[in-house]
């Protein structure tokens, strides 16, 4: 039974990592990546 508080542990630990990692990658990824490649795509109506 040694073993079984070592594997909870590394749960936790994974999961911990996890939340970080999905905090941390909208703070990384630039703003053109996800952008509109024209103003149809991004629903701009331009009347003139």
């Amino acid at each position: 039974m040694n073993s079984k508080p070592d594997f909870i542990l590394v749960l936790i630990a994974a999961f911990g990592v996890g939340v970080l990692v999905t905090m941390l990658l909208p703070l990384a990824a630039s703003d053109t990546v996800a952008a509109p490649a024209s103003e149809l795509q991004a629903g701009v109506i331009i009347s003139e």
